[in-house]
């Protein structure tokens, strides 16, 4: 049986006890920095102790096995997460952002044993049913009137349920999907998948306490406990990035001594409309990591120009495979194996394996949906039946399907991203790859980004062009003239919109469903 098959043979180390080992080593180090606001180790452990044992004593007489944390990126968020874990409990992070309905459902289904809660958190609940029932809440930062207002609704009554775990402690966090489908899908990590990927990272980068690393990411998103647990692990500094600072982060990265730079592809986006890409411009940067979505050449060039004393990656990995599984260091050779302009993601760390599926589902060779398995892959979503069509039994072990079409290259690009299979699209017969039309879009000088869509059902379906430029504005005529050189007829995008700048969501990235909700009839929308 291989390594990847049985998961870690040494002791799990829980990611509270690698911050505590921090605090031991690093007392007076910074810890977080949040604008003014410091934290050093000493005080992040003694902060998130103190918490934890309030926590326990509001769960009542038995475990307390879920707390939710119902908070923004402020202190709240961050060392509520850790007292969750120093609590021995299972971390459920939930976005106060979040529909009213959508909030309802997550905290009737998934009910935690206490709820830690925010300004924002508050708010959120405030705008719940009266009658809800609300589990005890924990918000340490907030007046106590606000609490005790939401306290009087009536309480949640009997234990969070099995999907916890058997020895809760042994799920660390539990994030969901954004419910693109239907209901939300739950995907519990546990401290073992945990430990093998920061053992990795640690392997792969060798950061250490010297390093200052950004934070750009909500808490409900799995990259977040990328900040949070690789910095605190290694006695780095933590620091909260707001979004004010896009328009001015050279200036930001400098006085604060940032070190490692992680966010998702976009946020090169915003750094370049401020003018903050300059060459030369991010000299304190020795790491520049990027993730959560594809990462194009022109972008990858652009910020390693402004960072040049800094090795740039493409970090790659669904949620489900505990935040990151390859990584691919860019260089100028990442240019000749790129296909359709985006970075490859590399190879698989240590420990993991792949097969590639075909359209049929049986194993191919060189290129296909990339399956993959090993000690960070989870073990199943809280819920059973969303396990139906994500997984694949081959050769007596389980693989999770990552969604993704890859193809295996040369040894140094490692996998060539060649998109998701939901955007492989058919239309009138064609079979469509929409990343190899966005790419050409991207390469006209009148066309910063785009992102290509098919919209419409049966022979209404056809392609549509959303693309931001310089001037906010194009010509649908000449774009569609310029694609014809490059592109089969099929390939080219019946309608174009023109906007000064692509929609993101909550987590950063490309916001494709608010383009195909909004696509209507748009002011700058025209044919080819």
């Amino acid at each position: 049986m291989s390594e990847s098959s049985v998961g870690p043979t040494e002791p799990v180390l829980r990611l509270e006890e690698r911050v505590r080992r921090s605090a031991q080593r690093f007392p007076e180090r910074d810890a977080l920095r949040i604008g003014p606001l410091s934290l050093t180790y000493a005080e992040l452990m003694r902060t998130a102790d103190a918490w934890a044992a309030e926590l326990r004593e509001s769960g009542g007489a038995e475990p307390v096995g879920r707390i939710a944390v119902l908070s923004g990126r402020t202190l709240t968020g961050y060392v509520g997460v850790l007292a969750a874990l120093c609590a021995g409990s299972a971390v459920y992070p939930l976005a106060p952002e979040l529909p009213a309905g959508r909030l309802e459902e997550l905290l009737t289904e998934h009910r935690p044993d206490v709820l830690i809660v925010d300004e924002a958190g508050v708010q959120a609940l405030k705008a719940l049913p009266s009658d809800l029932a609300l589990p005890p809440l924990f918000g340490p930062e907030l007046e106590a009137s606000d609490i005790e207002q939401l306290s009087a609704r009536p309480r949640a009554v009997g234990r969070a349920g099995a999907d916890a775990g058997a020895g809760a402690g042994e799920i660390t966090y539990v994030l969901f999907t954004s419910g693109s489908t239907g209901r939300p899908k739950g995907v519990p990590i546990t401290h073992a998948n945990m430990d093998v990927f920061l053992d990795r990272i640690a392997e792969r980068y060798g950061f250490d306490e010297r390093d200052v690393f950004t934070q750009t990411f909500d808490l409900t998103f799995d990259l977040a406990f990328f900040d949070l647990f690789v910095t605190w692990s290694c006695g780095g500094a933590l620091v909260y990035l707001p979004p004010a600072a896009f328009a001015h982060l050279p200036d930001f990265v400098s006085a604060e001594g940032i070190t490692v730079w992680f966010s998702v592809p976009s946020a090169i986006a915003a750094v370049r409309r401020f003018g903050g890409l300059l060459p030369g411009s991010l000299p304190t940067l020795r790491w520049s990591l990027f993730c959560g979505e594809a990462l194009t050449c022109a972008y990858a060039e652009e910020w390693q120009a402004a960072a040049g004393n800094s090795r740039l990656e493409n970090v790659y990995g669904p949620t489900e495979l505990t935040i990151a599984c390859s990584a691919h260091q860019w260089s100028e050779l990442s240019l000749e194996s790129a296909v359709n302009g985006i970075v490859p993601i590399g190879h698989l760390f240590k420990g993991l394996d792949h097969i590639l599926l075909d359209d049929s589902g049986q194993r191919a060779e060189d290129e296909g949906e990339l399956c993959v398995t090993g000690a960070q892959m989870f073990a199943g979503y809280l819920d059973p039946g969303d396990d139906e069509g994500r997984f694949v039994d081959w050769d007596g072990r389980r693989w999770y399907r990552t969604g993704d079409l890859v193809r295996v290259s040369g040894a140094e690009a490692g996998f060539l991203f060649l998109g998701r299979t939901d955007q492989q699209v058919k239309i009138r017969g064609y079979r469509i790859e929409l990343s190899a039309t966005e790419y050409q879009l991207r390469a006209l000088p009148s066309v910063n980004d785009a992102v290509v869509l098919a919209l419409g059902e049966g022979t209404a379906r056809r392609l549509v062009a959303f693309c931001a430029g310089p001037t906010g504005q194009g010509s649908a005529t000449g774009l569609s003239a310029a694609l014809r050189e490059v592109l089969a007829p099929y390939q080219i995008p019946q309608e174009y919109v023109f906007l000064d700048r692509l929609p993101v969501n909550a987590r950063g990235k490309t916001d494709r469903k608010a383009l195909a909700a909004g696509y209507g009839a748009p002011a700058g929308a025209g044919r080819g």
